[in-house]
């Protein structure tokens, strides 16, 4: 089987599809068959992990997360957005499903699949569905509420109290362009409020001691740049998946035409791209659309406490079979809350999980199709109404020179904010939620007259409503983009490439200046001082004052810890697999280099200067390790992907590592963990790298940690690493009629 007459798909040199269609239906054909082409394996482990059946697969060690699938009920889920879809994008959906099972039959199966020991199932709309959610239920805030909760079982208040993520007076917001949070920020009362909240629930959190994403997207508007038409950046940031998460593909027909990034499986492009007219792109907003409760049971774990007394609790038994052992038996509960997430009911307590891409039938997926047509940035915010997960800033901008904002998705509406910051009791009626903020209430700005916007993961808003999270990041990448963009009078293309790739930390950098004015010490702490003193907070891949300063950070964390919490938390933190921990962490050492409102000191001013030579001795020392002197930070400081396959298959299909500079303060992302004596493997980079110009959108360019392809040993598979690695970006042009 070929190509149905009217569809033709062309690839550039780097292999990325070019679909060229007669009809929608058939676009939308071309674009499942081309991400088939080049993903059918991740496909299919995205709609595994949704299922519940990556197990078959792997074998035990993928028990966990199926048993997690299982309980979260996403492909119930998947099937009420189905029912919920209106009859043009089922039919999209259903076209896209179609072209993907097209090319199995024409093409046959890629090589994983015989290692993974299992045949193709049809795809359906549904498994869009599915691979979307699993995409992001992981990314929500649940996870952070577990950690805080686990430490404040653990440790108590005051070590909750320490790692308050709130944010800190000074610290920059996206809305309005140049604000910052006030010394009296007007969210301190229901902060406190929320508090007091949580007071009433720590009884029931003891049980729980048993038990990283960002982004940057920048408009700078028509009056700053150079051509006198906007220009829109994003540099996305996730893990590192094999193949990468996101796939870049032109598509056209003659209702639309479209150039962007989108997921395998999905047809729509909704987070980065342009129609021709507008181009958008987001970064996560961390808004709090997840709730965890504390549930009581009894009889078994078949009666659930209800705020008006004791109701039966729906069991459902889900087989799960197991590669190379025993079927399991997983028993999934429902509670009017939400489905039991963690614990087990028969014990008399669990957590369960209410989210709004769950908690009710979406019709989101409506809003896909409507960015494509939009004619400007004021349409193509107001199209994004009934969008409802994952909660976005959503940067846009047109070539008719306008530039704009808006926090997409749908907030809960709740009386109280305790279920903000930790599980809280399901049978109090007051933690539960009486609807949805209101579209219209959602921040939003459009043509600000500073001509600049900028999102960071930082802080939405400084607005007492609506209240979007207490899971915000620190603010010193959107700090830096502000300080590059108030140093460009009038910006390009290539300053925005440029910007890309910084490695600048203004934390490290203030370190570095609070060093300055100590010492000199003596030996190896004074050789880490002056070096750190001198390096300007520079993270690049080839000095070596990125290494030092990693070293620095964990060690003086460390013993920071020790001293404020007892070495017993502390190991339990920098330790923790929980994966909000290193969040908290995080959050929790950017406030040492942060202005306190009272009187603008920074609190590390104030650390002796025997902790700070202990810290330092100790960084120089971890650095050299049993050479004279530290390696550049590029050589420790790696990438670590590992194909999906290779509990079965060993490494061999995974991509080759590469070495960059920066880390979770600077631009160019690159986190890594804070375990001591552990490798500086990046557990956060970019992920995706795109700058439009809007003079010039067919001159724009875009990059990804990768290739297009996901077959190990195609010629596309890592053929986009070396540019990514060298902060350079590929042609966005497409290849209508030409071929690579």
């Amino acid at each position: 089987m070929s190509l149905p007459d009217g569809l033709t798909i062309t690839r550039d040199a780097y292999g990325i599809p070019s679909i060229d269609a007669e009809s929608e239906p058939l676009a939308w054909f071309g674009l499942g068959w081309a991400a088939a082409e080049d993903r059918l394996w991740q496909l299919e482990y995205d709609r595994r992990r949704a299922r519940g059946r990556w197990a078959e697969v792997v074998g035990a060690a993928a028990l966990p997360a199926d048993r997690l699938a299982r309980r979260l009920r996403l492909a119930d889920a998947a099937e009420r957005d189905l029912a919920a879809m209106d009859p043009v994008t089922a039919a999209t959906f259903e076209r896209y499903a179609d072209g993907v099972n097209a090319y199995v039959r024409a093409s046959g199966l890629p090589p994983e699949y015989a290692v993974a020991g299992i045949g193709w199932e049809e795809w359906t709309p549904r498994d869009s569905v599915l691979a979307f959610k699993i995409r992001h239920v992981l990314m929500g805030v649940w996870q952070y509420k577990v950690a805080r909760a686990v430490l404040r079982a653990r440790a108590g208040r005051r070590a909750a109290d320490a790692f308050d993520p709130r944010p800190l007076p000074g610290m920059r917001v996206t809305v309005p362009p140049l604000g910052r949070v006030p010394r009296e920020d007007p969210r301190a009362a229901l902060a406190e409020q929320a508090r007091e909240d949580v007071e009433s629930a720590a009884a029931y959190l003891g049980f729980l001691a048993e038990a990283e994403g960002g982004s940057n997207a920048w408009a700078i508007g028509a009056g700053r740049t150079r051509t006198g038409r906007p220009l829109l950046v994003n540099d996305s940031h996730r893990a590192l998946d094999t193949p990468n998460a996101y796939w870049q593909a032109h598509l056209r027909c003659p209702e639309f035409t479209v150039s962007g990034a989108t997921f395998p499986g999905l047809p729509g492009f909704p987070h980065f791209g342009h129609n021709g007219r507008v181009g958008w792109a987001i970064t996560n907003a961390a808004g709090d659309a997840q709730d965890l409760y504390v549930e009581q049971f009894r009889r078994g774990g078949t009666e659930v406490r209800t705020a008006t007394g004791w109701e039966p609790v729906p069991v459902r038994e889900e087989r799960i079979a197991v590669r190379g052992g025993e079927e399991h038996v997983e028993r999934c509960h429902a509670t009017p809350n939400g489905p039991v997430v963690h614990g087990d009911p028969a014990s008399g307590a669990a957590l369960s999980l209410r989210w709004t891409a769950t908690d009710r039938p979406c019709a989101q997926f409506g809003v896909l199709r409507r960015m494509l047509l939009a004619g400007d940035v004021r349409s193509l915010l107001d199209g994004q109404e009934g969008w409802v997960d994952p909660l976005n800033n959503l940067v846009a901008a047109d070539t008719g020179g306008h530039i704009g904002y808006l926090l997409r998705g749908e907030l809960p509406a709740r009386d109280t904010l305790a279920p903000t910051q930790v599980p809280v009791p399901g049978w109090e009626p007051g933690h539960g939620w009486r609807g949805r903020v209101p579209f219209t209430e959602m921040p939003r700005m459009e043509d600000p007259p500073e001509g600049i916007i900028v999102t960071a993961n930082n802080t939405v808003t400084a607005a007492e409503r609506p209240f979007v999270s207490h899971s915000m990041n620190d603010c010193y990448r959107s700090e830096r983009i502000h300080e590059l963009a108030a140093a460009s009078e009038i910006c390009e293309a290539g300053d925005m490439v440029a910007w890309q790739g910084d490695t600048v930390s203004v934390a490290a950098r203030r370190w570095g200046r609070l060093l300055a004015g100590r010492g000199p010490y003596a030996g190896a702490a004074e050789r880490a001082r002056a070096l750190l003193a001198a390096g300007g907070g520079d993270l690049a891949a080839t000095s070596t004052v990125g290494l030092v300063h990693a070293c620095f950070r964990r060690a003086l964390a460390r013993r920071l810890l020790d001293r404020e919490l007892g070495a017993d938390t502390r190991s339990w933190l920098m330790g923790s697999g929980l994966p909000g921990v290193p969040v908290l962490l995080r959050r929790w050492f950017a406030a040492l280099t942060w202005p306190r409102p009272d009187d603008g000191a920074w609190p590390a001013a104030s650390l002796g200067d025997d902790l700070l030579t202990e810290a330092l001795d100790a960084a120089w020392r971890q650095a050299c390790g049993d050479a004279e002197s530290p390696p550049p930070w590029g050589e420790v400081h790696r990438t670590a992907a590992r194909h999906t396959l290779r509990a079965v298959a060993g490494p061999g299909l995974d991509p080759p590592p590469a070495g960059i500079g920066g880390d979770n303060e600077t631009i160019q992302n690159g986190a890594y963990g804070w375990k001591e004596g552990t490798p500086f493997d990046i557990t956060n980079l970019s992920v995706y790298r795109q700058v439009l110009d809007l003079a010039d959108l067919d001159g724009s360019g875009w990059v990804i940690p990768g290739g297009a392809s996901g077959r190990p040993g195609d010629r596309h598979y890592a053929d986009q690493l070396e540019p990514w690695t060298r902060h350079r970006l590929v042609p966005m042009r497409p290849a209508w009629g030409t071929g690579d």
